[in-house]
């Protein structure tokens, strides 16, 4: 059977569909400083690789040479050209890696609005479109996590066909673990899954200052730090596992008025709170991983 008519099959819930990735008979165990995420079996280094800024091959096998075990990117970055490349940089050790990747669903692709049964198959139609150019990008046959990118709000990403679409993935196998990102202050769709316990994954911004600026677009963004822990808290004991992003959006940080304050002491700060499974800080420069290898937030190679 063809990618295009499994995958076609694997959405649409077809009974007895099984794919034997390689991933689900990968147990990667908790030592060396690996962290769980969640109840989905899958433990990765405190600090995963973004790779949403680089172009350089050379710089993700680097990061991986050192410690870095989990490599997060996306469907939409660099128009898909920066699934490519991880594609070709962990060619030959695809064992080696957890790939997070994410795909998007714009509002202005659903002429219906998502409704009705023509919703539905518009929802299905496009999601099994980009899974499909996502694993042939990132030429594997699976992808270890698989996020909803940038959930605008609750009644798409807990619209019956999207949750059906990635049900269906992690039970064929296509996938080990699925969740959703989220840029914007929508501390409620955390809530909201801490009572559904849908989603096995939550991809927040976190970091010591409570806000941030955003990159590419500039606008700010900021939220209840107090109500976002309470709800991550709940998330991690139930769980559900939580990756930290815009982690150094808050600028450098320093636990000790005697010490220069560092991106690297920044990221401590996220993982130090227990219910982050791992941050996800995006690095352009073999200066960057170093300076996170020095700070010893990655895993011993």
């Amino acid at each position: 059977m063809s990618r295009k008519k499994f995958l076609s099959a694997a959405v649409s819930g077809l009974a007895g569909l099984k794919i034997l990735a390689r991933a689900n008979n990968r147990n990667l165990t908790e030592n060396n400083g690996m962290r769980k995420v969640g109840k989905t079996g899958i433990s990765i280094s405190p600090v995963a690789f973004g790779a949403s800024r680089t172009n350089d091959e050379s710089l993700i096998r680097y990061a991986i040479d050192k410690g870095f075990t989990s490599i997060d990117t996306g469907r939409n970055y660099a128009n898909g050209n920066n699934e490519k490349l991880v594609g070709k940089s962990v060619s030959g050790i695809r064992d080696r890696v957890v790939i997070q990747s994410k795909l998007r669903l714009d509002l202005n692709e659903l002429p219906s609005g998502g409704k009705g049964k023509k919703g539905s198959d518009e929802i299905r139609s496009i999601l099994n479109s980009k899974l499909e150019e996502s694993l042939k990008a990132l030429n594997t046959d699976y992808i270890d996590i698989l996020l909803y990118h940038d959930a605008p709000g609750e009644n798409m990403l807990f619209h019956p066909e999207v949750m059906k679409f990635y049900d269906n993935l992690k039970k064929s196998g296509v996938i080990r673990a699925h969740g959703y990102s989220t840029h914007n202050d929508l501390i409620s769709l955390h809530e909201r899954n801490n009572k559904e316990l849908f989603y096995d994954i939550i991809m927040a911004p976190f970091n010591h200052k409570g806000s941030f600026v955003h990159s590419v677009s500039g606008r700010y963004e900021e939220w209840d730090q107090n109500r976002l822990i309470a709800a991550l808290t709940e998330a991690g004991n139930k769980g559900i596992g939580i990756v930290a992003m815009k982690t150094c959006s808050g600028g450098t940080y320093s636990p000790d008025p005697d010490m220069k304050p560092s991106y690297s002491e920044a990221v401590r700060w996220v993982i130090q709170h227990s219910f982050v499974s791992t941050a996800a800080v995006a690095m352009s420069s073999f200066e960057q991983i170093d300076e996170y290898v020095s700070a010893g937030l990655t895993v011993q190679v």
